[in-house]
């Protein structure tokens, strides 16, 4: 069945806009489960789109009707979601998912519960008759592995804390040394890396790894918060910083940056261009960290040149929204605007090339 044919002849019963869809599903997920439920066997991630398609045949319905449904939630054996009427336990549905890469899958299901919510709202839970990877389809089911390198025994007890509750996998070294053999062997969506420990400094510790060719995220981790701790940060090749000690929410924004969709070139299609894009996304971390560099430094002139090179750069290889946003800080340079006040706009940039892919 093609997309279009699954977008066609589709039964909305749901007609809230998406600031009321939202409240009546935050209302859903602050919900108590109730003592009587019975306990879910996979973990169950926030899952919310308006684009799924559910087909089902009701008692005593000539043929099935597709629906296009809220979703609610997702997990490896069922998926919940709401339905302007009531739903039978028991009945046959026919699920269609969009993956992450924007491909159909049609997933066989059970309706097994279905609780009214309110007017014509129905809460509809459905089982999978064969289980599914959550993170094909859901950016929330989809597990970062991060390494800590921190030698203080509690603060990365606290920080693999967190990051468990973000549903990240986590390993751990005692040093920069242990770090780097570690990163060396293993591949991480994300290293944070300590700046003052025994063995190997974390300084030191990425020059070593950036000299080796790791091109991942290193996020420094330091209690110093002074701008030139900053750019001794930036000039190892650290993408980042947060402060020490860790807070939840600073690693959920780290994580967050790398979670995001893609970003392609519009070149993709030609095979030519592709070993040329590759060395393109290659260099951007270390354009990044320049670009960093120059700004923590308060040098225009550096900061202007390396915009305007970025602007030419990201349209040459086809990716428009990292020249856009290049242009945009070039122009507020020339403008005479204070470099303080281009924050914004140099997180914008740096943002959309931490997202290009080959």
């Amino acid at each position: 069945m093609s997309s279009g044919d699954q977008k066609s002849n589709l039964v909305r019963t749901i007609r809230l806009d998406e600031a009321e869809l939202n409240t009546v599903l935050d209302r859903l997920d602050s919900k108590e489960p109730a003592p009587k439920a019975q306990k879910r066997v996979s973990e169950r991630f926030s899952y919310r789109t308006t684009g799924c398609i559910v087909h089902m045949q009701q008692p005593g319905a000539a043929s099935a009707t597709a629906y296009q449904v809220a979703t609610r939630n997702l997990s490896a054996g069922g998926m919940s979601f709401l339905h302007g009427g009531y739903v039978h336990t028991g009945t046959k549905v026919l699920v269609q998912l969009i993956s992450t890469y924007g491909t159909w899958k049609t997933v066989r299901a059970t309706a097994v519960v279905c609780e009214y919510v309110n007017g014509n709202i129905h809460d509809v839970g459905v089982k999978f008759d064969q289980e599914i990877e959550p993170g094909d389809f859901c950016t929330a089911a989809i597990r970062s592995r991060v390494l800590i390198v921190d030698d203080d025994d509690s603060l990365a007890k606290l920080a693999t804390y967190y990051l468990g509750k973000l549903n990240a996998e986590v390993d751990r070294a005692e040093n920069g040394e242990v770090g780097v053999e570690m990163a060396s062997k293993n591949k991480y969506d994300l290293i944070l890396m300590d700046v003052e420990m025994p063995v190997m400094d974390g300084h030191t510790a990425v020059r070593e790894l950036r000299s080796k060719g790791y091109i991942g995220k290193i996020i420094a981790a330091t209690g110093r918060t002074e701008e030139e701790d900053r750019v001794k940060c930036l000039e190892a090749g650290c993408d980042g910083y947060i402060p020490k000690p860790y807070v939840q929410d600073d690693l959920a924004t780290v994580l967050a940056s790398i979670e995001e969709e893609p970003l392609i070139s519009s070149h993709q299609d030609d095979p030519d261009m592709i070993p040329l894009i590759e060395s393109y996304v290659e260099t951007l971390p270390e354009k990044v960290r320049c670009l960093e560099v120059a700004m923590a430094k308060g040098d225009a002139d550096k900061l202007e040149s390396l915009a305007r090179s970025a602007k030419s750069d990201g349209k040459s290889f086809g990716f428009d929204p990292i020249s856009e946003s290049a242009a945009k800080l070039e122009s507020s340079i020339k403008a005479g605007t204070e470099l303080e006040a281009l924050r914004g706009q140099l997180d914008e940039l740096a943002h959309w090339c931490q997202l290009a892919r080959a």
